[in-house]
């Protein structure tokens, strides 16, 4: 019976981001085809970044990621690798699931990432910013989401190597390392800023 609270939660949990993460569509989207105009000059470029940016708002969303309407400051932290992941090793499979995609996707469209390390060390740097947003959000800094995190995007990183093999014609895309870094500061900053409005916009698709 647990097992079917827990999994209820989880599908709620999923269902709620996905219409978040709708609503701040409303947002991002134009921003990114403002970029398409002025910066990028690819729209299969700018498609695909804009998945790419809805994925990082989804995880946004998942993790808890603190609003400027919202700052808490409350750090609950484990820094011993490994203690207590076996005692929520749903919540361990769950944190390597929610990088995979980030493993898959920047490898593929950024020629700068093809490295293993650059890719898995993105991730790592990916999940520290997390945790150390965290502190502002009530959640737990742990280290074991680092461990998880990382072989989420390993993992990730081995299919999108395969993805590339494929799909030789990613490349033409001519996605740049500052476009990466631009998504990702886009993400940040309508996050922060415009979150509650997000979440506001999101209210009558609840039921």
């Amino acid at each position: 019976q647990r097992q079917d609270v827990h999994m209820e939660m989880f599908m709620y949990r999923i269902y709620s981001t996905g219409i978040e993460t709708a609503a701040a569509s409303t947002i991002l989207i134009p921003i990114l085809f403002l970029y398409q105009i002025f910066i990028f000059h690819n729209i299969k470029k700018t498609a695909s970044y804009v998945i790419f940016t809805l994925y990082l708002t989804a995880m946004c969303f998942l993790v808890g990621f603190p609003s400027a309407a919202g700052i808490k400051i409350g750090w609950s932290y484990n820094f011993i690798p490994l203690y207590g992941m076996l005692t929520d090793i749903t919540n361990s499979y769950l944190n390597i699931l929610l990088f995979i995609p980030l493993g898959i996707s920047v490898p593929c469209l950024w020629p700068d990432y093809r490295s293993m390390m650059k890719t898995v060390g993105l991730g790592l740097m990916t999940s520290f910013g997390i945790e150390i947003l965290q502190i502002f959000t009530f959640r737990a800094t742990d280290i074991n989401d680092l461990i998880t995190n990382a072989a989420g995007t390993l993992a990730g990183y081995l299919i999108g190597r395969m993805i590339i093999k494929m799909i030789p014609q990613l490349d033409g895309l001519g996605c740049r390392k500052s476009e990466l870094y631009l998504l990702y500061g886009t993400v940040a900053m309508v996050m922060f800023f415009f979150q509650p409005f997000i979440l506001l916009l999101s209210e009558p698709f609840y039921p």
